[in-house]
């Protein structure tokens, strides 16, 4: 009889093992799909998953992760689904909303340095798979893993390249140009869907052109099959289509 439950035992032992271990490599292999954890040994992600505080979780649609102006708290990544990022102008008259899938690193910009508020509101589209670092943890990563440091830094120096090639494109001779050079210089990403809530006074101001103008160049855009406008808002279903058609 002690011999069957020793053999029980020990069978349910080495079940549980397997479970652990395979529970193991999965959060491996997800977090060495991140950019940020890319470089990392087996053995360093060891060390981070047994001795830091790492936050998975999977949030329902229209659930609010983090809002524009509040201080940033927490790096956000996207393992799994899609986010709504939505960004107010200063005057706060005008935003755009941008759909960001897996990958997306949100708050790694603003985690340090003069200014460390959220720029956006970010709002789950569907059900998606978050992990969540604190700075403290984040901190941690940064003092005892110098690749996770070059990821990082690779990462804030693409941010500050896309915005730098913008200022050194050839001016655009249409207003259709203008417009979507404005589009472009307000994204993170130019690809995929875009929203922007403005009205035709506003864009007029911000384009210094007349609004009835705008509105034609509009309309012109519309009907290539680039855009859909409406009363107060231009929507983009594929970005990376309007920059190579205009």
């Amino acid at each position: 009889m002690k011999s069957l439950f020793l053999r029980m035992f020990h069978s349910t032992f080495a079940l549980e093992k397997q479970k652990m271990t395979v529970s193991n490599n999965n959060m491996f292999d997800t977090l060495l799909g991140l950019p940020l954890f890319q470089g990392l040994s087996r053995d360093d992600m060891t060390r981070i998953v047994e001795s830091l505080r790492l936050d998975f979780d999977t949030y329902e649609i229209g659930n609010p992760l983090c809002r524009q102006d509040d201080v940033c708290t927490h790096v956000l990544f996207v393992i799994d689904g899609c986010l709504r990022k939505r960004t107010l102008s200063v005057d706060r008259k005008w935003a755009v909303e941008e759909d960001l899938g897996t990958g997306t690193v949100v708050g790694l910009e603003v985690l340090y340095g003069r200014r460390r508020t959220y720029e956006s509101t970010c709002t789950t589209l569907q059900p998606t798979r978050m992990l969540m670092i604190d700075k403290r943890t984040m901190g941690a990563l940064f003092r005892y893993f110098e690749v996770m440091q070059l990821n990082a830094f690779n990462h804030l120096t693409s941010v500050i390249a896309q915005h730098e090639q913008l200022a050194w494109l050839p001016t655009p001779q249409t207003l259709e140009g203008r417009i979507a050079r404005f589009f472009q210089s307000h994204v993170s990403k130019p690809a995929g869907h875009k929203r922007f809530d403005i009205s035709l006074a506003t864009f007029g101001r911000q384009l210094a052109e007349d609004p009835r103008y705008v509105s034609r160049a509009l309309r012109s855009i519309e009907a290539k099959g680039l855009i859909t406008v409406g009363r107060r808002s231009v929507d983009i279903p594929t970005f990376e289509r309007l920059l190579q058609n205009i």
